[in-house]
């Protein structure tokens, strides 16, 4: 008669994760998403890279001087309108020597939404629509 062998599995390393985002990402990591699936695969559908890192080239504008904080913009906003503001976009400029503009959605009291732009260099106003 054979011998049977008898194979004793270790037991797997528990390992433990500080949050669930980070189960998550582990768990993606462990097989390359389907063309299908639900998980964009890594890689695709990236914005240009021109566009990729605005957050950098608006930080370096405002320790430049080039624009004034957004924390001005609301000031300057608040003084002549009442309501809340929505949304704030800052607009970088297509040609050099044009300024940065900030658009600015506006919901006032009453209910209308005002589109605001400013220029972000001073802080003035530049047009307002919806009035």
């Amino acid at each position: 008669m054979g011998t049977a062998g008898v194979v004793i599995a270790a037991p797997q390393k528990s390992i433990a994760y500080d949050n669930v985002f980070e189960k998550q990402i582990a768990f993606q990591n462990k097989r390359p998403p389907v063309e299908n699936s639900l998980i964009r695969p890594s890689g695709r559908n990236l914005p240009p890279p021109d566009r990729m890192y605005r957050h950098n080239r608006a930080r370096d504008a405002l320790k430049s001087g080039r624009i004034v904080s957004l924390s001005i913009i609301r000031g300057m906003i608040r003084k002549r309108f009442s309501g809340k503001i929505i949304d704030v976009l800052l607009i970088e400029p297509e040609w050099e020597g044009r300024p940065y503009i900030y658009k600015v959605k506006l919901l006032q009291e009453n209910g209308r939404l005002l589109m605001l732009r400013l220029n972000a260099s001073n802080a003035q106003i530049v047009s307002v629509r919806g009035r």
